[in-house]
């Protein structure tokens, strides 16, 4: 088959998926759209723009059965699913949270299955495919993080009558004498007769929460102003929340479900401006006031519940070297026409770079290139011999350039694989510039705590603990390592699950502890973000403005104290409201040239 043919029916498939899941979600208006790192594994998500998985050249038949599960999935959240209702008796505990919306998909894709035996066929057939990519087929014992997962599974069992797929299996045999055990009054099958009442669905899945001793939290307005959000954007996902890749062929979305939330920062102004001067009576070193080097919440409001759990760890040791291969090869095919107007940017900013290495002249040498100034007098008198200059190279002061990528789910999709591959390629034209860089990332190991919530939990939850979720900080390049040997890293990004919350005053802090510590005399802290620091299982249980407030003392800190000259870009966030010397985008798309105007104002600056 030749490739043109490939392409059409490439197109006419994809034409076919969009109309059914126009069709079936009842919405013509939808803007549906495909994505090379939408991953296969459905899941409710925004009911504004379903994003597909890019269907394979080779039209592969189960991958095609896939997409159009995760279509079905779509259309039928969309068809059947009230948010308002839905915000009603949302709990806001993290981990009641998940279960909560767990059941509700199971709920509105049981209403497709038992009507549709095409779509019963495709569900089942991305639920596997989600089991499998989860591991859930080899699991041993009970794991806190896979209860959502086993109450959906579950709950469809009881609404559709279907067995669970084969790679549930386990998980399914874990969690469901648990169930029973804990359920007395109320139990799954019971969800059944109310599957076509979304509100007394909620009332009922409430009900089975509370009984299963699932701490609910508070519902009611939070919550809605919650699911509002996830209206408005587009939702973060990781096993029981929706997917969140973002369209390589679609302009970058502004995701607050991960890191672009406004909500605290009201607060945090009033209580900056509170403060007055006392900011200034911190102690003359206050990178050692708190465990670990971090540096103190305002008025030491700021705490860590725990840091035993918490991750430093080199890319590479987070997947093997065939799947950084592998990652790495993904990258470069998505962004092959990136890549192009990048490098020209690169170039660009190494002309520039260069031309200010070499901006001053010797003179009188008995070699080098000959100097035209004294030809005069050479053809005047033979006798005078030739005379020669050489370009004086001035170098800059000692360098070093830090680039902080924010990891967050919000991330996903062409915003995290442009920043990777533009940091890249600055990355290299700073190096043939004799600037030495360094590649840094930020998230968390988990979506809801992690084992530091466990712990917390176990403790009997005491109040207002702090930051609550295990960090994890990624070095994609140290600053001694030639990029010849890390570029394969970058691709790491790509990896699904990787990117999750960002915890943003904590990542400042490590990432300027490291150029602290280098010999260089100029170090340069450039920050790429596209929202304000959020983390679900923190947030839930301490003032709403901990984590914001927390990195504006940071950045405060940093640029009236530290001799770390500190930067941001922001992507489709206003990052000017907590960084003095920053500059936001509209788009990915404009990272490349941002950042290569963002470095090349920088070394206008050094003298």
């Amino acid at each position: 088959m030749s490739e043109n043919q490939q392409n059409r029916n490439l197109e006419q498939f994809k034409n076919a998926t969009t109309i059914a899941l126009k069709t079936m979600a009842g919405k013509k208006g939808l803007d549906v759209t495909f994505s090379a790192n939408e991953s296969p594994t459905g899941g409710v998500t925004s009911t504004l723009r379903p994003r597909l998985p890019l269907p394979d050249h080779n039209m592969n038949a189960e991958s095609l059965r896939l997409i159009r599960g995760c279509a079905d999935a779509h259309s039928l959240f969309i068809a059947h699913h009230d948010k308002k209702l839905h915000a009603q008796q949302r709990p806001t505990n993290p981990e009641a949270l998940a279960v909560f919306d767990a059941l509700e998909q199971a709920r509105c894709e049981a209403l497709g299955a038992t009507a549709m035996n095409g779509v019963a066929g495709n569900l089942a057939a991305v639920l596997e495919e989600k089991c499998s990519r989860q591991g859930l087929a080899t699991i041993s014992e009970r794991d806190p993080n896979n209860m959502a997962d086993a109450l959906h599974i579950l709950a469809r069992m009881n609404l559709t009558g279907e067995a669970p797929p084969p790679s549930a299996e386990k998980l399914v045999a874990l969690w469901q004498p648990w169930v029973k055990k804990h359920l007395k009054k109320n139990d799954l099958a019971a969800l059944k007769t109310l599957i076509n009442d979304q509100k007394a669905f909620a009332e009922k899945a409430s009900a089975l929460i509370t009984e299963l001793d699932i701490d609910t939290g508070e519902t009611g307005s939070d919550s809605q102003e919650s699911e509002d959000q996830d209206e408005q954007t587009d939702d973060q996902t990781e096993e029981d929340r929706p997917e969140d890749d973002t369209n390589p062929d679609m302009e970058g979305l502004d995701e607050s479900g991960e890191g672009d939330s406004d909500s605290a920062e009201t607060g945090a102004d009033d209580v900056m401006e509170d403060m007055g001067d006392d900011s200034g009576d911190m102690p003359a070193n206050p990178l050692t006031n708190r465990s670990e080097g971090f540096i103190p919440g305002p008025e030491g409001a700021y705490t860590i519940y725990t840091d035993q759990f918490d991750e430093e760890v080199d890319a590479g040791e987070l997947a093997d070297p065939g799947e950084l291969t592998r990652l790495r090869s993904m990258l470069d095919k998505q962004l092959f026409h990136h890549q192009t107007i990048i490098t020209k940017l690169a170039n660009r900013l190494q002309r520039k770079l260069m031309a200010k290495q070499r901006r001053s002249w010797q003179f009188d040498l008995e070699e080098g290139i000959l100097d035209p100034t004294r030809l005069a007098r050479v053809i005047a008198n033979p006798n005078v011999p030739l005379t020669f200059k050489q370009e004086k190279e001035t170098e800059f002061r000692d360098t070093i350039v830090s680039i902080l990528i924010d990891n967050s789910g919000s991330m996903r999709g062409r915003p995290i694989a442009i920043a990777a591959m533009t940091t890249d390629i600055i990355a290299r034209t700073l190096e043939r510039c004799h600037v030495k860089t360094e590649i840094l990332g930020f998230t968390t190991r988990a979506w809801k705590g992690g084992k530091s919530r466990d712990h917390w939990m176990e403790a009997g939850r005491p109040l207002h603990p702090g930051r609550l979720n295990d960090v994890r900080h990624i070095i994609y390049k140290a600053a001694d390592a030639p990029m010849r040997r890390t570029r394969r890293n970058l691709g790491l990004m790509l990896k699904e699950g990787l990117l999750k919350e960002n915890i943003d005053g904590e990542a400042l802090v490590w990432a300027h502890n490291r150029l602290a510590q280098r010999p260089e005399s100029r170090k340069i802290l450039l920050v790429i973000s596209d929202g304000a620091p959020v983390d679900d299982s923190t947030l839930s249980v301490n003032p709403s403005n901990i984590l914001e407030l927390d990195l504006r003392n940071v950045i405060e800190w940093i640029e009236m104290r530290s001799n770390v000259e500190l930067t941001a870009i922001g992507i489709g966030h206003d990052v000017t409201r907590y960084y003095r010397k920053a500059l936001t985008i509209a788009d990915a798309d404009e990272l490349a040239s941002a950042l290569a105007s963002q470095l090349a104002d920088l070394f206008e600056d050094d003298q």
